[in-house]
């Protein structure tokens, strides 16, 4: 069980043209939520500190823009995580654009050992194409200005970079500089966003008009194969790319770190400023609505009262709800099992599986497949030999970071015997 908050739900103050989770508000008229009550920030920490199953409990704050909430929330929210810590390891992540960072943010962040996620698309003339301020200027200045403040007080940050049409074409440009901005932890977004949206995975829209920020298919396999034969060469070990370790974790029997590609959709839930959880941060539409953490806190406090279970209406006591942990993402679990054809027989079905139900918008026979599915293919064609190589590395007890030293003689047969 993990959360990810939004203590101001869609307020930003950037106007980034691919932003999946605006529009979301725009369209349902809940741009108005605000920043995050005290009742419902205490009653969230309060219930999730006591019933996350682990000594160590994760926050992660993400919005819109967080930091829009201001730094008195968050101090409140670090307080009410030590007053009721109850002897539980308290860490935070904090996802931002990093450009309302200053000196004081800084002191607060070094204070409460806050890991801070940046999302940037690469230079300047990649990244502001589409990452603009309210304004319609480009952000990147603003954003280097928080990374620096954040390097002069030794705080640490990854990166988080959306892949879309303005930067595709230059995956080493955009690897090499989030190198040089120190980054050694990295993940990468494929964008994609359609007309009609895809709001509803139970009702496929059978035609549909891509965006035009949007990656083609097969660019999203020509963009992370490219950095995957930089990184396996010379800077596994060193850098972490989230897709790649999800990737050579799968295939080391140990399961996967990116929710995308695993068999079923974990129970990752959103909770919006006025207290709504939604089974994922893909699904912030009325019908993956689960719960309020008010009706749950009342529930808990006061017996048996009506409130929404799973997006049910609860009619009696026994459907009635007192628990986060009873929450489950069960809906689009359901949704990624469901596989076409294709997925079935596809000899990569153990790595992707099907991928996340949100892309999944091609019909095929009636079921949906997922739009990257031909560049998946592409990254894990490049991936395999590598991959099989750890295999073997791990199962005759080396570490499978080994395989740096393999690389050469790995492309040499690959020439000489080409997939």
């Amino acid at each position: 069980m993990h959360f990810t908050i939004k203590p101001v739900s869609f307020t930003c103050n950037l106007d980034c043209d691919y932003c999946f989770y605006l529009p979301k508000g725009q369209e349902q008229g809940m741009l108005t939520k605000g920043i995050m009550s005290d009742e419902v920030l205490e009653a969230f920490i309060v219930r999730y500190i006591k019933e996350c199953p682990t000594d160590h409990v994760y926050f992660t704050w993400q919005g819109g823009e967080p930091l829009m909430a201001g730094r008195k929330f968050f101090e409140k929210a670090f307080a009410l995580q030590s007053q009721y810590a109850n002897g539980k390891v308290i860490e935070n992540a904090i996802q931002t654009n990093a450009t309302l960072i200053n000196d004081d943010w800084c002191e607060l962040f070094k204070k409460h050992k806050v890991l801070l996620g940046v999302s940037i698309d690469g230079p300047e003339h990649l990244h502001d194409k589409y990452r603009k301020n309210k304004h319609q200027q480009g952000s990147h200045k603003d954003v280097i200005a928080g990374i620096e403040l954040l390097k002069k007080h030794q705080i640490p940050f990854n990166t988080l970079t959306c892949i879309n049409e303005s930067n595709y074409e230059h995956p080493l440009e955009v690897y090499h500089y989030l190198k040089e901005l120190g980054s050694t932890f990295m993940q990468f977004s494929e964008v994609v966003e359609t007309t009609p949206e895809n709001t509803d995975f139970d009702h496929i829209a059978p035609n549909y008009e891509v965006k035009p920020f949007s990656l083609t298919p097969k660019a999203y396999g020509t963009f992370m194969g490219a950095i995957f034969k930089e990184w396996i060469a010379k800077d596994i070990g060193k850098i972490v790319i989230r897709q790649f370790e999800s990737l050579i974790s799968q295939v080391l029997g140990m399961g996967h770190h990116s929710c995308v590609w695993e068999n079923c959709c974990p129970d990752n839930f959103v909770l919006e400023a006025n207290g709504d959880i939604y089974e994922c941060d893909q699904a912030v539409y009325p019908k993956y609505k689960l719960a309020n953490i008010l009706d749950i806190e009342k529930a808990a406090n006061l017996g048996v009262i009506p409130c929404s279970v799973n997006g049910q209406k609860a009619a009696n006591e026994e459907n009635s709800i007192s628990s986060i942990k009873a929450l489950k993402a069960s809906r689009l679990s359901a949704h990624k099992l469901q596989l076409c054809d294709d997925c079935k027989q596809c000899t990569y079905l153990v790595l992707c599986n099907g991928g996340c139900i949100k892309h999944r918008i091609d019909l095929q026979n009636g079921v949906s497949k997922s739009y990257f599915c031909e560049g998946y293919k592409e990254l894990f064609k490049i991936m395999v030999p590598y991959l099989n190589t750890m295999v073997y590395l791990e199962n005759n007890k080396t570490p499978y970071i080994a395989i740096k030293s393999l690389v050469p003689q790995i492309e040499a047969s690959l020439k000489e015997n080409p997939l």
